[in-house]
């Protein structure tokens, strides 16, 4: 019988593991009935509080909630605010008018007190909100980000959004990249087997209780995702032996080099990137590399390499 383990130091082999990750790392169907209530609920205020010109045509969820890799006790979900389609056709519009359809979001969420903190950034409107799964009681505090953009269209295609891109400047691409995010969730969704998923949610959380300030998880993701193609995309492995190939992977970011190119551009929009860089597959111009600590996280793999789950462990996804 496999003993209950409490923290990741525990961990002494793969039915630990696994036992772990279902413990306390994996959602379950309470939490996914509480978190899609919340967003339904975000969903129906800003569509029936905000009329006119910024009333949205669609607010998608995105984030780990809607890849499927959201872990226990705290996650995020990005909501993105598609304007209407007839009111903004480009991105130069959304840019003109951004602080006031930010501002609007706010002033629809303030009259509901369980959305907590809500703030108005420079792209988006943040706010926490926290609830308890019925039955169990167990608390979970969703961080919420709520970005505008342009609503290219469920048939728009991809490669003529990036050529837009191509020669704007940061600021201006930034703009962009809510618009991108349904290629996004469908990448990570796609082919994605359950045993890779719960690898995925293994780092995150091990990154969350790792990392004092914890940075986005998305880098981590893709370089999972990418480790896990490079050794043939199989639907069944061990998890030790995964994890310790991303875990050396971190351990030595000066080596990685991470691109998907093919699967939503080609090589016509590669771009010169610093050492290491993550390039998110549906955005050539978007180094999610940049965005972590990794002096930090590489000391942390190393130290998490020294674990005994890890010394018996195979480098690869079998």
């Amino acid at each position: 019988m496999t003993m209950a383990v409490s923290s990741i130091s525990s961990i002494q082999n793969g039915r630990e593991l696994e036992a772990f990750i279902r413990d306390h790392v994996q959602t379950d169907d309470a939490y996914r009935t509480v978190c899609n209530g919340v967003i339904r609920n975000i969903s129906e205020i800003l569509k029936n509080n905000i009329k006119g010109k910024y009333r949205p045509d669609e607010v998608l969820k995105t984030g780990s909630t809607a890849k499927g890799t959201a872990i226990k006790g705290k996650s995020d979900v990005d909501l993105v605010f598609l304007l209407s389609s007839s009111q903004y056709q480009s991105v130069d519009q959304l840019q003109n008018d951004l602080q006031a359809i930010l501002v609007y979001i706010r002033d629809a969420l303030i009259p509901f007190t369980q959305y907590r903190n809500a703030q108005v950034h420079q792209r988006a409107v943040s706010f926490e909100i926290a609830c308890k799964e019925p039955g169990t009681g167990y608390g979970h505090l969703i961080n919420v980000d709520i970005l505008p953009a342009v609503n290219f269209g469920y048939f728009a295609d991809i490669r003529s959004i990036h050529t837009q891109m191509r020669g704007t400047s940061e600021e201006k691409r930034n703009l962009y990249t809510p618009s991108l995010t349904k290629w996004q969730r469908e990448f990570v969704k796609r082919h994605r087997t359950e045993q890779l998923k719960k690898l995925i949610r293994f780092v995150k959380y091990w990154k969350n209780v790792s990392i004092q300030t914890s940075p986005s998880s998305f880098a981590l993701e893709l370089l999972v995702i990418h480790l896990w193609s490079q050794d043939g995309s199989p639907v069944h492995f061990k998890l030790p032996n995964a994890l310790k190939k991303v875990m050396e992977t971190i351990a030595v970011p000066d080596r990685i080099r991470v691109e998907f190119v093919g699967e939503y551009y080609n090589k016509e929009f590669q771009q010169r990137y610093a050492v290491p860089y993550i390039i998110d597959p549906v955005n050539p111009y978007s180094n999610e590399a940049a965005k972590c600590r990794w002096d930090e996280i590489s000391q942390a793999a190393i130290t998490f390499l020294q674990k005994p789950l890890m010394r018996s462990a195979t480098s690869k996804f079998v």
